[in-house]
């Protein structure tokens, strides 16, 4: 076991938004004995199962987190088109029940989102319970058979009293029968009072049969905090006299309230006249609990989420002043989450200016922290000396990655373009880290390409070159992250680097804030109904 939490740990921590975002998951595992998986859809992989999963399925937590979700619920779950339609259609909470065939039991819960794209799946084993309800309603059928054997012998007036002997007998068994399950049961007649109650609806309610007999449950049992309209609902249902399942806030005889999911089944005689209801209930609070401890914590992250988006706005420069130094500017920057790891710099220096266009590993608060580094270290060190090179920043940011790893050989680092801008002589110095440098003379597109290298201590002993070239007047520069060539669109293809190239080239005689404009149109309009995948961010400037 101590194995499967590392794995999750390591999971988390390389794909998540944060690893202190899952902290309640061995909570939840403790308190909550019962199958529960965590999904992940744009990794296609589940990030978390509980210890009752695993128990279930019969294979160890190393093998299942590596199979597909959506494979393994088509699989193993029936019907398999509602949990499907849920990771499809990223629903938000959705109540299901399947069957989970190679174990044949029964599962009935819940689908909930956690955060983007993040799903659990938490499930209540309610085979038993099925198994009770068929043996109610077998049960139901011999009675109703008893009884169209009474009708037989309605013409005799001898026989009445056993005819009535008899049914009374079958209540008897059918209550026997419903003691001896941990669930409250309880038998009504058709005008919904009380006739008996079992042994697990006195533990949940506080209430005896004596004390209940001949009372209606609602009149009884509900309290302020009961939802009127569910109240209404199982009315309406109770009237139209047909199986419905409900969940309802009932109170316990000293006022405790307690959450109930009720099956209700009602019963007819030999005219198809109902004669009886049978509820059995469910006692859900804990689970109402979780679920409610679930939300809050969803909605603390949110919040959270949306302050470090603030917070990190704060970080990236005004684009006006950079019209000091070019006759016409644009910026696109669109995270995929309200933070990210695409960021932009600029610093103005005594007649030149320095650029950087950068693109963090990962996405979220995670990718943020890693741009908020390079952001702090570029002003930096620019702030005092004008006289640093381009090689002097790019091996300065490198030293601060590699000295915040403590000697470790991480992934994690970013992508960088360093530009330095002349407005004198226009000359032009380029340095670029995976991240190229497009450059259009009128429809001619010259393109300065990047070393396959990045900043980060898996390429710690690399430099990219530096590319010095003297600009014309209306030549037009543009800076770009992976998320916009890499966007899918409805056919599931990216939009391409080829693509973003003709686009800009076609539209050259735009200005440069209208062409970045409908650049944005274009992409949503190829996106279609597929959700964006990374962080976007371009940079377009004119002579």
């Amino acid at each position: 076991m101590a194995s499967f939490w590392q794995n999750l740990r390591g999971i988390l921590a390389t794909s998540a938004p944060s690893s202190e975002a899952y902290e309640w998951l061995p909570k939840l595992a403790a308190l909550y004995p019962a199958p529960v998986f965590l999904i992940s859809k744009s990794r296609d992989r589940f990030l978390w199962v509980s210890p009752s999963t695993l128990a279930l399925v019969g294979q160890p937590s190393e093998a299942l987190l590596q199979v597909s979700p959506k494979a393994f619920l088509e699989e193993n779950f029936a019907p398999s088109e509602i949990l499907l339609n849920c990771l499809l259609t990223e629903k938000a909470q959705q109540e299901v029940e399947v069957t989970y065939l190679p174990a044949k039991r029964i599962l009935r819960g819940y689908w909930i989102n956690i955060e983007k794209e993040v799903f659990a799946l938490v499930f209540q084993d309610v085979t038993e319970l099925r198994q009770a309800q068929e043996e109610l309603v077998q049960y139901a059928e011999e009675l109703r058979q008893q009884v169209d054997l009474l009708t037989d012998l309605r013409a005799s007036l001898e026989k009445s009293n056993q005819e009535l002997a008899q049914q009374r007998e079958q209540l008897r068994l059918l209550a026997a029968v419903a003691a001896y399950t941990d669930n409250a049961v309880i038998i009504t007649d058709v005008r919904g009072q009380i006739l008996w109650v079992n042994r697990g609806f006195e533990r949940i309610s506080g209430y005896t049969l004596q004390e209940v007999k001949g009372k209606i449950p609602g009149r009884l049992l509900q309290g302020p905090d009961t939802d009127p309209a569910t109240v209404q609902r199982i009315r309406e249902k109770l009237q139209r006299k047909e199986p419905f399942t409900e969940e309802i806030l009932n109170y316990t005889k000293d006022g405790r309230p307690y959450w109930l999911r009720l099956y209700i089944t009602p019963l007819t005689n030999e005219m198809n006249e109902v004669t009886h209801f049978i509820a059995i209930e469910m006692d859900i609070t804990e689970e109402k609990k979780r679920i409610e401890q679930l939300e809050a914590r969803m909605r603390d992250l949110a919040d959270a989420q949306r302050y470090a988006a603030r917070i990190f706005q704060r970080f990236l420069p005004p684009v006006d002043r950079l019209k000091a130094y070019f006759s016409e500017v644009a910026i696109w920057n669109e995270p995929l989450h309200e933070v990210g790891g695409d960021f932009y710099f600029y610093s103005p220096q005594e007649g030149q200016v320095i650029i950087a266009l950068g693109d963090s590993t990962g996405h979220g608060a995670a990718a943020a922290l890693i741009s908020v580094y390079a952001l702090t270290a570029l002003a930096s060190f620019t702030k005092d000396r004008f006289d640093r090179s381009l090689e002097e920043i790019y091996d300065e940011l490198l030293e601060g990655i590699i000295f915040s790893s403590e000697g470790k050989v991480l992934q994690e680092g970013f992508e960088l373009a360093l530009l330095r801008y002349n407005l004198e002589d226009q000359s032009l110095e380029y340095l670029g880290a995976r991240r190229p440098l497009w450059i259009f003379r009128g429809s001619e597109l010259y393109e300065l390409e990047p070393a396959r290298t990045d900043i980060s201590t898996m390429h710690s002993t690399l430099r990219p070159p530096l590319r010095r070239l003297i600009l014309q007047k209306r030549d037009r520069l543009y800076l770009f992250s992976d998320g916009i060539p890499d966007q899918l669109g409805v056919d599931n293809k990216k939009f391409s680097l080829g693509r973003l190239r003709s686009f800009l080239q076609l539209n050259q005689y735009l200005p440069v804030p209208e062409q970045i404009n409908l650049l944005r149109q274009a992409l949503k309009q190829w996106q279609g109904s597929n959700p964006q995948t990374d962080d976007r961010l371009i940079i377009a400037l004119e002579v």
